[in-house]
């Protein structure tokens, strides 16, 4: 409270405080603020204040006795105040409106207290005005002297900073420019050094370069060096003279021969699309067969997403392994193999497959039921919705019911269907549901025990066929159409034709009284299928062939189908069948057009449009076979000539035209430099060109060797890049021509060849393997068959495996042969077993000895079969053998004839009587007089007149009775041998007939109790169908 007390009041410095001395703030003058009164010269003036008096002062003065009133007035209890009492405010401030009615006091001294006052105040409030405004003036004084006086300061402060400042610049322009000198030197410094690493780097780097370019020469030189023993020893296999199976190695050398009458064909269906031929080849290199003998000819893709791959491969491994994959599982696809005995592309295929497999089929047991419906229509459109439908699990018949004849036919039965096929255990509801009617009638079922019936069934087919049974395979046990099949397959055709007609047209009992439906192949058909514009053109050629054949030994027959023709072999003589087939394939093969009637384009579609335009013109119809670039024309011999001469000035006319191709960046200087130069040296001056706006390319004019050598030089310049390549020095000489090298072709055994002269050499080469002929012709190193094929189209290519092939038949005559049917390309080898097997050829079914070459001869020794077919030889030998054993000749029907023993009257087998002694023939009365009158008598060593006294000799005797003994000995050998035959004939037919006993006997046992169990079954039936027609299901 003490402190507010020394406040002053801001009322009372204006002049006025409301509260008066009840305000807590205190009522005096303050000085000035900031003046020391002592420092001031004059005196400080104070202000004149005037204290007013609070209204009770006024009141004092004005009206005595107020104060005392008021202060009795306070002691007593506050009462109303009266009228008067309470002084007028609007009469003490001068006026008042309400005048006299005012109900407050208007007292006269109040108003005049009042003006006096306010006059007091004006004076007061003048004064201070006064005072005011000289503060005023003496507080801007001060101010103005202050500010003067702080810009003084500031000026000097300003002077002071600007000095300091430009000292401060200076200093810092100072340090700056050191630093900058310093900055300078640093940076120079630093250049130097970087200079110095950087030099210190290139060297660095340079020596890294250069191990890394020594290291990666190295490994290009290890990588050339591991391509060429890859080069050198790569194989490729192919298929040449029609179906023989080769492998070539470096050079061209044939390395194994798969011959055409050891190969096959082996299709594998239903392969996933992406297949790879490794996967295809592991199929049968895992079962142990050599990868040399096994050759993929190539892969189709259908429709239905698959693959298809061809194999060749041996027959004997080959067919084993392929029947035992049969329905593997191969990536979730089950796999099927058919095997073909010929190998040839573009062969006739075998439309007789499977020609030793008899298929057995029947019905196995089953129910017939007969509904009957309201009306016909009801019937008949029952027929055509239930038939082929499933009831009861199987699929079942449905036809309009036709009573038997002969039988009562009971009322309604044209609104009855007749359903066949339902399974042996059938409810009548099912049949309802089925059917839709109530009125059923189970009619006599098929009855009978499957697995006795396919028991007897297989005793009765082994009891014909004997051993020809190879298999019995049930292919169907009561399917879903309710049928048995059963495939028999016999060791031939014939057996199989015995089988199919000791059973056709039977009804077996052991099978529910069933005819069995049989199904036999015919054997020896094959058929090939050629486009309808070939057939056209080859017309008359076909037409002869098939008119100019009518022995059933072997004919022909030709079928149309929408856009082809198929051609049919046909024929009971295997040999005849097969030499016609021969005929049909060369025929069908047509004429190859040499590797110059080739060009690339007839792979496009304006090529084969083209091709397709040349029937037109000249009657011969042409076909690409892109594969093995060349073209293949058919027709006569006139349609032939045209076409060829169409087809080369098209060629030629190609040929002429410019052909370019666009270069990389990292070719054209090896163009510049190589290229050009080669194909201006091959193709001619004018027939090369290298372009460089706006793009680096190369244009030739030339036929397919050209692009050929142009596509090699691309491939060998991209290497160049890549750095396997290699410098040739400048002083190397050409092993062909002996002089410089002039665009060189390193080999893998270093030694350096012309470009021109090496293609030369490998196009012309008759000789084989084909070698390096380096160091004076002595490297004789192979060279790789990529090289070879680099350097040669592929028409050429493959032209030059055909000639290698050859050759090698020609220089092993005794191990590799070709068939003996002319026009037949197939190639067999030869065995050297005293005893060869006998080979069949797969294209005409010529059966040859691998020992002897001759038509395959069972049961005979190769000697025996050359000795047979050399009549001289035969007959020298008989001569031999006669004078040995003392035999000759029937001079009648040449027959040779022996002596044993007896008279000199001989009487051959047919007819004649002969004279031992003079070998002349007689009549059978003149015989005995020639011999006494001519010979002495019948008998030998008898003189014509025997004397009376006979005198023996010894010796004679001697060496007489030496005779006869050896005769009698002989002759009683003979007879024990006779009599050993004839008893052996007689135990074996014995054994035989007790066997064929055994055999029947158990059949008809067997069949006695088949037939008792049919009719037990017959009568059980008949006791369940008591009912006539059987019962009636309502």
């Amino acid at each position: 409270m003490s402190e507010t007390r020394g406040r002053p009041c801001k009322f009372f410095l204006k002049g006025h405080c409301p509260y008066g001395d009840n305000c807590k703030f205190t009522h005096q003058t303050v000085p000035v603020q900031g003046q020391d009164p002592s420092k001031n010269k004059k005196p400080e003036i104070a202000p004149a204040v005037v204290p007013l008096p609070r209204s009770d002062e006024r009141a004092s003065t004005s009206r005595p006795g107020v104060e005392a009133d008021r202060a009795s007035a306070s002691s007593q209890t506050r009462s109303r105040p009266k009228r008067g009492e309470i002084p007028c405010r609007a009469w003490r401030e001068g006026e008042c409106a309400k005048g006299a009615k005012c109900w407050f006091a208007h007292d006269p001294q109040v108003q005049e207290a009042e003006r006096l006052r306010r006059q007091i105040a004006a004076r007061a409030a003048e004064r201070m005005e006064a005072i005011r405004a000289e503060r005023v003036e003496r507080e801007a004084e001060v101010e103005r002297q202050r500010v003067a006086q702080l810009a003084r300061a500031a000026e000097q402060e300003a002077a002071r900073r600007a000095h300091e400042e430009a000292e401060r610049l200076r200093r810092a322009n100072a340090a700056r420019d050191a630093e900058r000198l310093e900055a300078m030197r640093a940076a120079q410094a630093e250049r130097e050094a970087e200079v110095e690493r950087q030099r210190v780097a290139r060297l660095a780097r340079a020596a890294e370069q250069e191990a890394a370019r020594r290291t990666r020469q190295i490994q290009l030189e290890a990588r050339k060096a591991e391509i060429r023993r890859e080069e050198a020893t790569k194989i490729i296999q192919r298929i040449v003279l029609g179906s023989s199976l080769v492998t070539f190695s470096a050079g061209i050398s044939v390395q194994e021969v798969v011959a055409g009458f050891q190969t096959c064909r082996i299709q594998i269906k239903n392969l996933p699309g992406d297949a790879q031929q490794h996967e295809i080849k592991a199929l049968f290199t895992q079962q142990g067969v050599d990868p040399t003998r096994l050759f993929i000819s190539g892969t189709k893709e259908l429709p239905d997403g698959h693959l298809e791959a061809t194999l060749i491969t041996t027959s004997e491994e080959g067919g084993a392994i392929a029947a035992g994959l049969e329905d593997i599982e191969f990536r979730q696809e089950r796999l099927h193999f058919e095997v073909a005995e010929n190998a040839v592309f573009g062969g006739m295929g075998n439309s007789a497959r499977e020609s030793d497999t008899l298929t057995l089929s029947w019905r196995a047991p089953s129910n017939s039921v007969v509904a009957t419906f309201q009306t016909v229509d009801e019937a008949e459109a029952k027929v055509r919705v239930l038939n082929r439908q499933k009831c009861g699990g199987r699929q079942v018949r449905v036809e309009m019911n036709q009573p038997p004849p002969g039988l009562q036919r009971p009322p309604g039965w044209q609104r009855a269907i007749k359903i066949t096929g339902l399974p042996m255990i059938v409810s009548p509801e099912t049949v309802t549901h089925f059917t839709g009617s109530q009125q059923l009638k189970f009619l006599r079922p098929i009855s009978y025990d499957i697995d006795s019936g396919l028991r007897f069934l297989k005793q009765a087919v082994e009891i014909t066929a004997g051993n020809g049974l190879k298999h019995w395979d049930v292919v169907a046990r009561d399917d879903i159409e309710g049928n048995m099949t059963v495939k028999a397959r016999f060791e031939s055709w014939e057996v199989a034709k015995q089988v199919h007609d000791s059973l056709a047209g039977k009804r077996l009992s052991y099978l529910g009284n069933c005819s069995l439906r049989l199904r036999l192949p015919d054997p020896l058909q094959y058929i090939l299928s050629i486009p309808l514009q070939q057939y056209q053109a080859q017309k008359r050629t076909w037409d002869s062939l098939a008119e100019g054949v009518s022995s059933k030994t072997a004919y022909i027959r030709i079928f149309s189908v929408p856009g082809r023709m198929q051609i049919k072999v046909l024929g009971e003589d295997k040999k005849a069948v097969g030499s016609m087939k021969v005929r049909v394939e060369t025929l069908a093969g047509g004429e190859q057009l040499p590797a110059t009637c080739w060009h690339r384009s007839f792979r496009s579609a304006g090529g084969t449009q083209f091709l397709a335009s040349i029937f037109g013109r000249t009657g011969a119809y042409a076909r690409a076979d892109w594969k093995l670039c060349i073209v293949k024309v058919y027709g006569d011999s006139n349609a032939i000539a045209s076409a060829r001469d169409g087809i080369k000035a098209e060629v030629d006319r190609l040929d002429s035209l410019e052909w370019s191709v666009f270069l990389k960046k990292q070719s054209v200087r090896f163009f510049v430099q190589r290229g050009i130069p080669i194909l201006k040296e091959r193709l001619g001056e004018d027939n090369a060109a290298l372009i460089f706006a706006p793009r680096a390319k190369v244009v030739i004019k030339g036929g397919e060797e050209a692009r050929h050598i142009l596509t090699k030089l691309i491939d060998e310049s991209l290497e160049e890049t890549a750095g396997y390549a290699g410098r040739t020095p400048a002083d190397v000489l050409c092993p062909i021509c002996y002089d410089e090298v002039s665009h060189p072709v390193t080999l893998g055994c270093d030694h350096t060849y012309c470009n021109g002269c090496l293609r030369h050499y490998l196009s012309t080469a008759d000789n084989f393997p084909l070698v390096c002929l380096g160091n004076e012709a002595t490297c004789e190193t192979p060279i790789p068959l990529p090289t070879i094929e680099n350097f040669l189209p592929t028409p050429q290519f493959h032209q030059l495996l055909e000639t290698a092939f050859l050759r090698y038949i020609e220089r092993h005559p005794q191990e590799l042969k070709y068939c003996k049917t002319p026009d037949c390309s197939q190639v067999y080898r030869s065995s050297t077993n005293a005893n060869g097997m006998p080979i069949i050829c797969p294209s005409c079914f010529l059966s040859v000895c691998s020992s002897c070459d001759e038509e395959a001869h069972e049961g005979m020794s190769c000697a025996d079969r050359r000795l047979h077919k050399d009549p001289g030889e035969q007959e020298r030998r008989n001569e031999e053998w006669a004078r040995a054993n003392g035999a000759n000749r029937c001079p009648s029907c040449s027959v040779w004839i022996q002596k044993t023993e007896g008279c000199n009257h001989m009487t051959c087998r047919c007819g004649a009587h002969i004279c031992w002694v003079c070998m002349r023939v007689f009549e059978g009365a003149q015989i005995y007089p020639h011999l006494h009158s001519a010979h002495g008598g019948p008998f030998d060593n008898v003189p014509p007149e025997e004397p009376a006294l006979v005198v023996h000799n010894a010796w004679v005797d001697a060496y007489e009775i030496q005779q006869q003994a050896a005769r009698n000995e002989a002759h009683a050998r003979r007879q024990l041998q006779l009599q050993e035959y004839q008893a052996r004939v007689m135990l074996e037919e014995r054994q035989r007939r007790e066997r064929q006993r055994v055999i029947d006997a158990a059949r008809y046992r067997e069949l006695a109790r088949q037939e008792e169990i049919a009719r037990e079954a017959r009568r059980e039936q008949a006791r369940r169908e008591e009912g006539g027609w059987g019962c009636i299901v309502m």
